[in-house]
């Protein structure tokens, strides 16, 4: 009640308590205007300053002093998300005082999500998990792990189709290069994920693509001799456009030839089979002139040479250094490859001279 005493303290018993203003995952805003407002009109001065007290109950339940100050407001900051906060006020003039307020109790909000829940929910296969991380706009689709692979990479490595089609339909990018310069697909192909490829090839991937090696999908797979996996991308040439002449940037070679120098033995011979059936060009040269024949020679693959010769391999291509291919096997001094040399040469020369093929170097024939 309002006195003419201007030293008489009024006292007002509980006023309003704080009310939340904006929350977030880490903050709560406290509004005392009503407090306020009150305790001025029962103190007679609508202007006066008021002092504010505010207090936060702790863990073990004592209070806390949080606040103490002449604002309306006050943004109580540190704190964690997804937690139940109280709070109590009380307010002091020099012609007025309250009691505590009530307690009001504010909890913050949930943490957003973040890259992490969801590279954690795609690699658990959680798929209902995906789609709430997604469906809460929190998280870009193509958020990276720490490696750099983005949510479609993880999944396409575990073959989680599924949730594969969920990052497509929330804006995935099919074709996201990571710090190597690697797409989802060339990360399949150099794994041999052939149903992973099928799914990306379906869904826009950019067959031809280089990574920062020089390398596109093709070229991986050749280097892992993952047959299967080259004859599906040039069985489906005409719907994806996998090029079977395609050349890698770094050293010029086409898969054939780089299946000569790179591909380990025990699938070499299969995998140039197969290319080779499907019209690969035995003669395209890399940077350093180099045919399949010849980066076959220097590999030393004794049944990739053989196959080279029996096919009809040039033998008589010279290498930037002016040297044919039976001059580099002799360099190389393997006698089983020096052997199948011989055997072809001979087989030439016991050719009519109107089938030999028509060539200076003659030093190549035996007697």
């Amino acid at each position: 009640m309002a006195t003419n005493n201007p030293t008489e303290v009024v006292s007002v018993g509980q006023l309003p308590p704080p009310q939340a203003g904006k929350v977030t995952h880490f903050s709560i805003e406290l509004i005392f205007e009503d407090a306020l407002t009150e305790a001025r009109s029962k103190g007679g001065n609508a202007k006066a300053a008021v002092k504010t007290f505010l207090e936060c109950k702790t863990e073990t339940g004592e209070w806390e002093k949080t606040y103490t100050g002449l604002s309306k407001s006050f943004i109580h900051t540190g704190l964690q998300p997804n937690k139940t906060y109280s709070y109590r006020l009380k307010v002091e003039s020099s012609s007025v005082k309250s009691d505590w307020s009530a307690v009001s109790t504010i909890k913050t909000q949930a943490a957003p999500y973040n890259g992490d829940d969801l590279h954690q929910a795609v690699r658990r296969g959680n798929i209902e998990k995906v789609k709430e991380i997604l469906d809460s706009g929190d998280v870009n689709a193509d958020a990276q792990d720490e490696k750099d692979f983005s949510a479609l990479v993880v999944a396409g490595l575990q073959g989680k189709f599924e949730i594969m089609d969920i990052l497509l339909q929330h804006g995935a990018d099919v074709n996201r290069k990571d710090a190597s310069g690697k797409t989802p697909l060339i990360h399949a192909a150099s794994r041999d994920l052939l149903e992973t490829a099928k799914w990306l090839c379906k869904n826009g991937a950019d067959v031809k693509t280089y990574d920062k090696s020089g390398m596109a999908a093709i070229h991986h797979a050749i280097d892992g001799g993952y047959v299967k996996l080259v004859e599906w991308m040039l069985d489906n040439a005409g719907a994806y456009g996998f090029d079977i002449e395609q050349i890698e940037t770094t050293s010029g070679m086409t898969p054939l030839n780089r299946c000569a120098n790179m591909t380990p033995d025990a699938k070499a011979y299969e995998l140039a089979a197969s290319l080779q059936l499907r019209g690969a060009n035995m003669s395209a040269k890399a940077h350093n002139n180099y045919t399949p024949l010849l980066n076959a020679i220097i590999r030393r693959k004794i049944k990739l040479v053989e196959f080279f010769l029996a096919r009809g391999a040039d033998i008589y291509e010279r290498n930037e250094s002016g040297q044919t291919p039976y001059e580099v096997a002799q360099g190389v001094g393997n006698a089983q490859i020096l052997r199948a040399f011989e055997e072809k040469i001979q087989q030439l020369n016991l050719l009519p001279k109107s089938k030999r093929k028509t060539t200076p170097n003659q030093e190549l024939e035996v007697s």
